[in-house]
């Protein structure tokens, strides 16, 4: 994801779902400006934390822990975006949309025991389900 090896402005679009935890934002935004023309877009759905509220809440940290992950504060993405030459054109909080989807889970067969801290986070607000596009400029 950080050397993809593809042309220097040889896309139009690029986009990560649910995988910016795994790597670093600077250099994820770093690479992807690098692939993009100037004016292409880019676009994740990912999980933040609401850093507003102050750090890492426990079911965040468990969401860390099951994934292996580092799940970013929701303001490392505009600054990493920012950083690397981005413009925000859009952001939607799909957080609300993504709850009954875990409650199903929850009830389901594929229960893995992370669906509670999940539904805890989004129900506390320290943890957020968004899109963000951003343009290149």
């Amino acid at each position: 994801m950080l050397d993809t090896g593809f042309e220097t402005g040889s896309f139009r679009g690029a986009w990560n779902n649910e995988s910016t935890m795994y790597v670093d934002l600077y250099d994820l935004f770093a690479e992807h400006a690098r692939q993009l023309a100037p004016g292409g877009r880019y676009v994740t759905i990912t999980g933040c934390y609401n850093d507003v509220t102050g750090g890492r809440s426990r079911a965040v940290s468990q969401i860390d822990q099951h994934y292996i992950c580092n799940i970013h504060p929701r303001s490392e993405y505009f600054k990493a975006l920012a950083a690397n030459g981005f413009v925000p054109i859009a952001v939607v909080d799909l957080t609300a949309a993504t709850i009954p989807y875990w409650e199903l889970r929850e009830q389901s067969a594929v229960a893995t025991g992370i669906e509670k801290p999940f539904l805890t986070a989004y129900r506390e607000g320290s943890f957020h389900y968004l899109l963000i596009a951003a343009d290149r400029i």
